[in-house]
């Protein structure tokens, strides 16, 4: 059972702005902004606490993250930490004797899973 505090920070957070890619459409801004329930999972350093301040300077939000602890968030959040990763690189010999450095992608630091 949620209390009005919970729904009052719930429309606090569904208000935050969108960082990062924009939605493409109206169906897709009011999907990223549905509010669920996600276990959050610290794969860089299990069991250890994320803190971080969410928002743009004048509408902003500070959270406090445990790992396996569950949150109601919009999906935005929960794809912004997500999106926080490592990059990875390789380096290959290019031919004339030197090494280059590659990038391969990106190893995730943490982890939103939905709960049911």
């Amino acid at each position: 059972m949620t209390t009005k505090e919970d729904k009052k920070l719930e429309e606090k957070l569904k208000n935050l702005p969108i960082i990062g890619n924009q939605p493409k459409s109206e169906a897709e801004e009011k999907f990223l902004r549905e509010v669920c329930e996600f276990e959050f999972l610290n794969s860089e350093e299990p069991g250890l606490t994320v803190s971080f301040v969410y928002g743009s300077s004048n509408n902003n939000h500070k959270f406090m993250l445990f790992h396996g602890g569950k949150y109601r968030v919009p999906r935005f959040i929960a794809r912004h930490i997500e999106s926080c990763g490592t990059p990875i690189y390789d380096w290959s010999p290019d031919g004339s004797g030197r090494m280059v450095k590659k990038y391969k992608g990106r190893k995730p630091r943490f982890r939103m899973a939905q709960s049911f």
